[in-house]
């Protein structure tokens, strides 16, 4: 959590239950509500000081959001200020612009992180935490009823094998790892893998479906700002116009918003738009592990993995909106960059899913494997549809709720 932008959305009531948008062979609604997450939401917003909520002030826009918004309110499309685990220029700690600020650490603190914010109370906990360093987790023991016993441990810095026994575990190694590790993990018990009696661990693998356009300001014709390079957050400023809109293809579409180049230069003179939205989950997108190992004797892992038409439409339909906001902007011309979206992205969801019936999931509502006492996966793979924004503050939130139900 010290890499990434600080663009910290919520989800919404339509995110977890998107069937009534999309039909696919996976279970697309999540078991819980909106309502489950709300009091997580605040309490992560707090935590974290989330720039226009829980009483703290909103980020201001960029010098091309305030234009790209002033594009968007031409077009009758509401802009909005994104919210961002960054505090604001002037406030205390807060952000002195010094870069671009994309996939960077954050040299003044401006930014959240585990190590800048107060984030962990451990003055309840007793004994010790021990963080065992480049330790992999190559499967989970169990024994006949299921219930995890022990880890087996390989060390590659010491090539030693080792086994840790356990009361509960607890994984928190996203999509592909999580499942990955569920797969490895066969036993008389579970021969094709714990949780995976159904066939569905490694399904539903799922990312973002986005894009980028880029226009050109050969002078400033749209005012100050643009012909210079931009110092400060990724993206200020976005619009939920087309979240659900009965113009987008199945009537579900995304975010669109400001989305700055790296390295400060590279944006002077090209204002650059981001769109994006949640993917469907497919059954024949999925994570399998090889016949063949790597030198540890562990199995490589494979992806099958491709998009549907109904994404492509719904992508092609945001994409040609951030463009006519770019041609209001006064761009003389526009690049649609490459889709690289085929190759999956870095927002990664599904794998576990979640859901009461264990012929239709993995997990339950808790994230706890059906089927065992205490094996747990409390990440992204728990996400039966990926939603239409950045999945950081709901992968948190969701967390947060699955672990205080251990209590």
């Amino acid at each position: 959590m010290q890499f990434y932008d600080g663009i910290t959305f919520r989800y919404r009531q339509a995110d977890l239950s998107a069937s009534q948008y999309l039909t696919t062979d996976m279970e697309v609604d999540w078991p819980i509500t909106i309502q489950d997450l709300e009091p997580h939401y605040s309490e992560i917003e707090h935590l974290l000081e989330i720039s226009g909520t829980s009483g703290f002030p909103s980020y201001p826009a960029s010098l091309r959001g305030v234009k790209l918004s002033n594009a968007m309110q031409e077009l009758g499309i509401k802009p909005k200020n994104i919210p961002l685990a960054i505090r604001p220029p002037g406030t205390s700690n807060g952000c002195n612009q010094c870069s671009s600020c994309d996939e960077l650490m954050c040299p003044t603190d401006a930014k959240a992180s585990v190590l800048t914010r107060n984030v962990l109370d451990d003055s309840a906990l007793s004994g010790k935490i021990s963080v065992l360093y480049g330790c992999f987790v190559n499967r989970i023991d169990t024994r006949s009823d299921g219930r995890a016993d022990a880890l087996e441990c390989y060390l590659p810095l010491s090539s030693e094998l080792i086994r840790i026994p356990v009361e509960r575990v607890i994984v928190c190694a996203s999509a592909i790892q999580s499942a990955a590790l569920m797969l490895r993990s066969k036993s008389g018990h579970a021969p094709k893998g714990i949780g995976n009696g159904s066939d569905l661990v490694g399904r539903g693998l799922s990312f973002k479906i986005s894009g980028y356009s880029t226009g050109y300001m050969e002078s400033d014709d749209c005012g100050s700002g643009v012909l210079v390079p931009h110092w400060g957050p990724h993206a200020t400023v976005y619009t939920d116009e087309f979240y659900e809109h009965s113009d987008v293809p199945c009537g579900f579409g995304g975010l669109i918003y400001e989305a700055n180049f790296l390295s400060p230069n590279e944006n002077a003179g090209r204002v650059r738009l981001h769109y994006i939205a949640g993917e469907e989950p497919w059954s024949h997108n999925r994570v399998v592990l090889t016949e063949a190992v790597d030198r540890h004797g562990i199995p490589y892992i494979r992806f099958h993995y491709t998009n549907s038409d109904n994404d492509h439409a719904r992508l092609g339909f945001l994409a040609d909106r951030a463009e006519d906001i770019l041609r209001r902007l006064g761009t003389s011309r526009i690049e649609r960059e490459p889709l690289s979206h085929a190759k999956g992205s870095s927002h990664l969801h599904g794998t576990m899913p979640a859901g009461p019936d264990p012929r239709k999931s993995v997990v339950d509502n808790c994230g706890r494997i059906h089927g065992s006492a205490n094996i747990y996966v409390m990440d992204g793979s728990v996400m039966n549809f990926p939603g239409n924004s950045n999945p950081t503050h709901t992968i948190m939130a969701n967390a947060r709720r699955m672990a205080l139900s251990l209590e």
